[in-house]
């Protein structure tokens, strides 16, 4: 043991610096005990303002752990919800002897999780994360229990005791004993109480049997900030400034999107990358031609053009503050023939629904739905199983891509492969037809077309590639050592600047062979009444 350690210099700096540790947390509670020798023991509690001139002249703990005082009936039954007012606890260390076993663990104030609405997540009573829910979904840690260790980000205890009109108290307790003090330490016996604006402790040595004992024994007071303000305070919803023109001198004009001077129809532009983030999480946010959903907002957007996002500037102002400063760093200026869609106009304008989306994508999503519907109609059998709940969010995620990055390519053709090949309707598709077992999915989809007299070889050319694109997919890109992946690049032309379009390629000729299937099979002819 050396001799700055036998003094406690490091529980000292712990004290100074207010039991704070990284990233704003503060440490509530700790059972750092190595052995007899070397314990070391904090707890907490609150003390209203008028206490705690009180409680600051001596080092004392206010309360100690198992003896909260919470409630507290007296000899004449009396009831008090804390047996002094003002000095309440903040943790509650709870032991229970039962026949089988003993269980002790540490809960925090019912009145601090409440205050807070903190949503409890955790393994056991030992173990456990309390998060702040903001007002769209996302958490929060705000107090983690371990078995020997409790600690609290301060931002939300500093709210809670201002609000309340209280101070939090660290109450620490640290000892070292050590057997052969070596006499260059110079160790003398001393009881000495040191003092400063937030802290007080008292620091003993002195002989314990055939022992020195170094004990630190205190407590630490957070004040409550000056000015009382909470997470209630809502305040003026801030809303950001768009893009919305181009002046004579050829500055960018901006215009606030909650201010409007009664026209509704002023439009802001986006790059289509805008919408990456709500793709790239499929079951938080979906996507389709007109609106962006998520379960704590919507915002209407015109999804049909195939360079950029046209929004109508007041419809941002729906959207959170964060959400639309990352719409922000999107935003482009207008340029000569940027408008919205048809689409867009016809449905969001003139209350008419267009028959097809502009952009291939969500023709395509469109397409593979009406087509399926067309098909079962017809057969009585989806071609195209449905998609397990867990694989639904592919259908949702399926877009174009906005630049030429190959994991992102991938991700789509593979899409596109488990919505189309992957989901072949085997069983129903084998009825009536003598096939080996080893025929299967392509090949069979083949052989049913070709008992009913269509035999288009261009078609099951374009799906064998396909397939072989992604028998070939190592890790986000495609082994040129696989024969058949080989042959499918050479088949779609692929190149490193060319993601982009080959993927529209792949949604084009998908829609044609939908497209196809309908015409042979005659399924856009009504069924003829009665």
């Amino acid at each position: 043991m050396e001799k700055n350690y036998f003094l406690l210099e490091d529980k000292k700096k712990e004290i100074e610096s207010k039991f704070l540790i990284k990233n704003g947390w503060l440490k509530i509670y700790e059972n750092d005990s190595k052995d007899f020798d070397d314990s070391a023991g904090i707890y907490c509690c609150l003390i209203s303002n008028d206490k705690v001139e009180k409680y600051s002249k001596d080092y004392n703990w206010p309360l100690s752990m198992g003896s909260e005082g919470k409630p507290s009936v007296y000899g004449d039954n009396s009831y008090k919800s804390n047996d002094e007012e003002g000095l309440e606890p903040f943790l509650l260390y709870k032991s229970f002897s039962l026949q089988e076993t003993s269980i002790k663990y540490i809960d925090v104030a019912e009145e601090f999780v409440l205050y807070f609405r903190l949503y409890e997540k955790g393994n056991d009573k030992q173990n456990r994360t309390f998060y702040y829910v903001s007002d769209y979904g996302e958490l929060d840690e705000v107090l983690t229990i371990e078995p020997k260790l409790i600690k609290v980000k301060i931002k939300y205890l500093k709210e809670y005791i201002t609000m309340r009109d209280m101070n939090f108290v660290v109450c620490y307790d640290f000892m070292r004993l050590f057997k052969n003090i070596p006499s260059d330490w110079n160790i003398k016996h001393k009881d000495e109480l040191i003092k400063e604006n937030d802290f007080i402790y008292n620091h003993l040595i002195r002989n314990v049997s055939d022992k020195t004992q170094s004990w630190v024994m205190g407590k630490v007071f957070i004040k409550p900030n000056e000015i009382k303000k909470s997470h209630f305070d809502f305040g003026e919803s801030k809303n950001e400034s768009f893009i919305i023109g181009i002046d004579d001198e050829g500055e960018l004009i901006y215009e606030d999107c909650g201010e409007t001077d009664g026209n509704h129809f002023k439009v802001t532009y986006f790059k289509k990358e805008v919408l990456n983030k709500y793709y790239n999480e499929p079951i938080k946010y979906q996507v389709d031609g007109f609106s962006v959903d998520s379960k704590f907002f919507t915002l209407k957007i015109d999804n049909n053009v195939d360079e950029y996002i046209p929004v109508f500037l007041t419809n941002l102002r729906m959207l959170p503050e964060l959400e639309q400063l990352h719409w922000k760093q999107y935003n482009i200026p207008p340029k000569e023939g940027m408008n919205i869609s048809r689409t867009y106009y016809r449905t969001m304008i003139e209350g008419q629904w267009a028959e097809q989306p502009e952009t291939v994508d969500l023709f395509f999503k469109s397409k593979y739905k009406s087509f399926n519907k067309k098909w079962k109609d017809k057969f009585g059998w989806e071609l195209y199983k449905p998609l397990s709940k867990t694989d639904e969010y592919l259908f949702t995620a399926l877009h174009k891509i906005t630049s030429n990055n190959v994991k992102a390519f991938c991700e789509q053709a593979l899409t596109i492969v488990k919505l189309t090949i992957d989901r072949l309707n085997e069983k129903e598709l084998a009825k009536g037809l003598d096939l080996d077992t080893k025929v299967r999915g392509i090949a069979k989809f083949e052989i049913f077309l070709k008992s009913k007299g269509m035999n288009i070889p261009d078609m099951f050319e374009f799906l064998r590639n396909l397939q072989n694109l992604r028998s070939g997919l190592i890790a986000h890109t495609f082994s040129e050592s696989n024969k058949d992946c080989k042959k499918a690049l050479d088949y779609f032309e692929i190149k490193n600047d060319n993601y982009a379009k080959v993927l529209e390629e792949i949604f084009v000729k998908s829609v044609f062979t939908f497209n196809t299937l309908e015409k042979h099979f005659e399924l856009n002819e009504e069924k003829p009444s009665g």
